[in-house]
């Protein structure tokens, strides 16, 4: 079973409506409406369901009515007409601070740690918007990164940030190790 943490308006999937994926988020007005509204902090899920988790969070803070921050359609439109009709929503304007987001992550791969099966994988997006890769990863530190893949821009400018796909396995603790 796979679970999008951060569905957002399912922007990052071309099928928007997988029977395999379930989706969680915990924004009311988004335009595709997840599966399940909760936070990744706190999810009803039982211990170790999950196969992959994909966790897209906002990659940036105190974000008032920029292109990612409108997480239904007909507001979207009014303030970015000829832009498309579903917004890509990230968050942004739920945390006020660097502090509260990074603590947000935490508490979210935390929860993730729970809820993925031991053998499971992870799969976290990052851009460096403000906060560096390296930053971010030092709060994963339940987990083992196993691949660390730059995403390419097809067409580089001076503002664009580096993106990246991070893929993770949890750690075993020493008596599992011993174990095997």
């Amino acid at each position: 079973m796979i679970l999008d943490a951060t569905a957002g308006n399912r922007s990052m999937w071309q099928y928007k409506d997988s029977e395999h994926i379930i989706y969680i988020d915990m924004e009311k007005k988004l335009t595709i409406k997840p599966t399940i509204f909760c936070s990744n902090t706190n999810t009803p899920f039982p211990n170790s369901i999950f196969d992959v988790i994909f966790y897209d969070p906002p990659h940036f803070y105190n974000d008032k009515g920029s292109f990612y921050s409108i997480p239904d359609a007909k507001t979207f439109m009014e303030k970015w007409q000829g832009y498309g009709a579903v917004p890509r929503y990230y968050g942004g304007d739920k945390y006020k601070t660097q502090v509260s987001l990074l603590r947000h992550v935490f508490d979210a791969q935390k929860e993730m740690h729970r809820i993925l099966k031991d053998d499971g994988l992870l799969w976290l997006k990052w851009n460096e918007t403000y906060i560096t890769i390296h930053t971010i990863l030092h709060l994963f530190d339940r987990w083992q990164v196993m691949l660390q893949l730059p995403i390419r821009l097809s067409n580089p400018n001076r503002t664009q940030k580096q993106t990246y796909w991070v893929c993770m396995s949890k750690k075993k603790s020493k008596e599992v190790q011993m174990q095997l």
